[in-house]
């Protein structure tokens, strides 16, 4: 039976040892609600969520690692920060959001090297969860009076009933579209709803073949991330795409089946989609692949981040926005508002004599601050943001916007704030139902095993590894 445990198992040697050795009791600073006899001073909660401390003086370095550059957004949510808090120093440090990054991350959190972690995709977070490498929030976030789901939209991402992280970032799905490309197939309007069936169609008509047969420009593509095909499940149940009801594995389901059906179709067989396969092992992404010409179109989550980019990716076309597509016309669609993405916390083994300056920065980050995501293709989750001025914040000014893209259909499509979205409620043995669904999901992009089989034995294996952990 295929299984490529190495990794899994390596991490959790390595976590086990961070488990038992920084219990949140021994690890926790004494925060500024404490007397140096330790017996917390009881304080009234306040009416309103208490976000800037009312000390605005606090001094302190706080280092900061999230997976994008200065560049993209963090220079400028760092400056805005030390308008109110010029003493705080932040030290920035980009990650690489990939396996090997997240590995250099989890050591330097053991390490003690780092203050606040934005964490991104659930898997990673939770694993965080579970071995003691963020600092319970709990305590602390009820004292400033500050509801989680009241002010990022939902309060189900804790580990035993605690609050280790703020859900502060979130993506918006969606598929860009060459403009050119569109039209030149003669396709006409934009859909602002469609399914994957008439998705399909418009790949094919954008496809463009050599006398030979082979393709020179495919009309569409999934994103790179294998864990994409279950997407379709977020779509339709708008919660815990890799689980039932009962709290057995999905992978049985007919919606995920017939997901992973299409992509190797139209991968390998139509060959109208850029394949998966070619994506994981020349180490592409799917902007990458639209930008330079070889897609007319790409289900995507953070475009725009690379579209603004214009000396890196000079183009000549302008990008358009449809939604997410659904299974059936006039379904629900959970994959066309913003879903939370990304989790912001501080390490357990952070810089206690700081702690006042790193927490004020935490809060900052997680509400205004976070907006600045959108520089970044991501998506700020905080119930306060402005979203009018995320296009200037982006491209200076919808006029310059306009060179680049559609505005109307930006602000439409990716900002759709008050889209449905989806949820992970259940958890149960996450991190590994995660690396099991993405190996077998490899299996079958790489013919290693159909679809079919490859779903029938990781639904097996995804089974027993939630059995084990309950």
């Amino acid at each position: 039976m295929k299984r490529a445990v190495s990794l899994f198992l390596s991490l959790a040697m390595i976590f086990s040892l961070v488990a038992c050795g920084n219990s949140d009791k021994d690890s926790q600073p004494v925060t500024p609600d404490e007397q140096s006899t330790g017996d917390p001073v009881q304080a009234e909660t306040p009416t309103e969520p208490r976000f800037i401390e009312d000390d605005t003086s606090i001094s302190g370095t706080v280092r900061f690692w999230v997976p994008f550059k200065g560049e993209q957004g963090m220079d400028d949510l760092i400056a805005d920060f030390n308008d109110i808090y010029p003493n705080i120093t932040v030290e920035l440090t980009p990650y690489s959001n990939n396996t090997d990054g997240n590995m250099a991350v989890n050591t330097s959190l053991m390490a003690g090297e780092i203050d606040v972690l934005w964490s991104f995709e659930l898997h990673n977070t939770f694993k965080r969860w579970e071995n003691g490498l963020y600092m319970d929030l709990t305590d602390l976030l009820a004292a400033d009076g500050i509801d989680v789901a009241a002010n990022w939209g939902s309060d189900a991402y804790k580990y035993d009933g605690k609050y280790y992280t703020i859900p502060a970032g979130g993506r918006s799905f969606y598929v860009a579209i060459n403009k050119t490309m569109w039209d030149e197939a003669g396709l006409g309007e934009i859909p602002t709803a469609w399914t994957w069936d008439e998705y399909l169609a418009a790949c094919e008509a954008m496809t463009k073949k050599d006398a030979a047969g082979n393709t020179v420009v495919y009309g569409g593509s999934e994103y790179q991330a294998i864990n994409s095909v279950m997407n379709t499940m977020y779509q339709v149940y708008g919660k815990n795409a890799m689980y039932h009801e009962d709290g057995t594995s999905s992978f049985d389901d007919p919606v995920i089946q017939k997901a992973l059906a299409r992509e190797i179709q139209a991968e390998n067989v139509d060959k109208i989609w850029f394949p998966l396969s070619t994506y994981r092992s020349d180490n592409l992404q799917a902007q990458t692949t639209y930008l330079n010409g070889q897609t007319a179109s790409t289900l995507n989550t953070n475009l725009v981040r690379f579209i603004r980019d214009t000396e890196t990716y000079p183009v000549d076309f302008v990008t358009t926005f449809a939604p997410f597509p659904t299974e059936e016309a006039g379904q629900d669609n959970y994959m066309e508002g913003i879903s939370i993405f990304s989790h912001l916390g501080i390490a357990t083994n952070h810089a206690a004599e700081n702690f006042d300056a790193i927490y004020a920065f935490l809060k900052f980050a997680a509400t205004d601050g976070a907006k600045y995501l959108a520089m970044a293709g991501h998506m700020p989750t905080w119930t306060g943001t402005d979203v009018n001025d995320i296009v200037a914040l982006m491209f200076g000014s919808a006029e310059e916007a306009a060179k680049l893209i559609d505005v109307d259909a930006y602000n439409r499509v990716v900002c759709n704030f008050s889209g449905k979205s989806y949820i992970d409620t259940e958890l149960t043995a996450y991190s590994e139902v995660n690396s099991l669904m993405q190996e077998y999901v490899m299996y079958a992009h790489n013919g290693e095993m159909s679809a079919e089989e490859a779903l029938a034995e990781l639904t097996e294996e995804a089974d027993a590894a939630i059995a084990a952990a309950k």
